[in-house]
């Protein structure tokens, strides 16, 4: 069995102690009040929820069983070329993706995101054993899926990738393109720290915040901790209004206060070409072409002269779901136990007469 934490497996680790020291006190607690005969039904009661929690923190490391050889056969390094790169997806998810001129002119393509989320799966196809990660900004970054190789899981997600929906009405104006900065050089220090012969390749895909009135941020991360990557742009430079919403059976557009007509958001190719000079990579205008001019000529086989584990880091069957599965019937029973203790211990309700 093999294992590809989400976090730190140190951190892991002292969410299982601290989780068992909680579970401890709650369980002496219990013990003080209850009497004599009942200890088996509470320890037993007290154990299972306790396993629930565990079962968790261990679904959190994602154990896998490697294919092949289960004693670990050594040999040369795996010959996929993706098996020792670890790719990282930097989305621009705010409301100029929503503008339909992707591929055609301003008002008559497509929606950027469509675009977005086409060539993301065209490069996973790319990188078929590789481990991805998904960062989406807009204002501010947040992490929508953790280093994984679990592609599996992963396609579902960006097939129905969006633009973000709950913002506010000016929303477009707080986009800011070097919003992802911080996140993603902790995420890179991470994965080489975690996978130290893998290479991190990053994808940023964007318009370049061309509406907003935001100060733009920037990258700032050590060109080692990029092998390739390449920054793409959406859109054109006349750009179009951003929709909001149907209303009545009309399509609603995006505001603006300011110059009080509809919002119109441009691509904005210098602020992209800035980000790629920042990190280091290519900048690439979109417009429905082949992605394979964009997948960069990197050695992602990895470094280290040391033989490796063919592929067992990559060919697994993942078990996250049977411990997640297992933690969530033994929460459903204490739920239903504590239900039903409810309702006995409920007072009758008095009848008037």
């Amino acid at each position: 069995m093999t294992f590809e934490p989400i976090v730190p497996a140190a951190l892991l680790a002292a969410i299982a102690a601290v989780l068992t020291v909680i579970r401890m006190a709650a369980l002496y607690r219990v013990l003080v009040r209850t009497g004599t005969g009942r200890y088996l039904r509470v320890v037993l009661r007290w154990g299972a929820l306790t396993v629930a929690g565990l079962l968790l923190v261990l679904a959190a490391a994602r154990p896998g069983l490697p294919h092949g050889d289960s004693r670990g056969h050594t040999g040369n390094r795996a010959s996929t070329a993706s098996t020792e790169a670890n790719v990282f997806f930097v989305i621009d998810r705010s409301v100029d993706g929503r503008v339909k001129d992707f591929g055609q002119e301003a008002g008559q393509g497509k929606s950027r995101m469509s675009g977005i989320r086409s060539d993301i799966a065209a490069l996973i196809d790319q990188y078929p054993r590789a481990r991805f990660s998904v960062i989406s900004f807009a204002a501010k970054a947040s992490l929508d899926w953790p280093l994984s190789d679990d592609v599996w899981s992963l396609k579902p997600l960006i097939k129905g990738l969006s633009t973000y929906t709950e913002v506010p009405p000016d929303a477009m104006f707080a986009v800011d393109s070097g919003a992802a900065n911080g996140l993603l050089r902790a995420k890179l220090a991470e994965a080489t720290e975690q996978h130290r012969n893998s290479k991190n390749l990053v994808f940023y895909f964007g318009e370049g915040a061309g509406g907003s009135r935001a100060t733009q941020g920037s990258f700032d991360i050590p060109r080692k901790s990029i092998a390739g990557g390449a920054v793409l742009g959406y859109g054109t430079a006349a750009g179009g209004p951003i929709p909001e919403a149907f209303a009545n059976g009309d399509l609603v557009y995006e505001w603006d206060e300011r110059s009080d007509r509809a919002a119109n958001s441009t691509l904005n190719e210098d602020a992209l070409k800035g980000v790629a000079g920042q990190l280091g990579v290519p900048y690439f205008h979109r417009d429905n072409s082949p992605i394979t001019p964009v997948v960069p000529a990197v050695d992602v086989t990895g470094t280290s002269d040391a033989p490796a584990i063919s592929s067992s880091t990559v060919e697994r069957t993942e078990l996250y779901w049977l411990f997640t599965g297992l933690a969530a019937i033994l929460a459903l029973v204490e739920a239903y136990l504590t239900l039903r203790e409810f309702r006995r211990n409920r007072p009758p309700r008095r009848v008037s007469v």
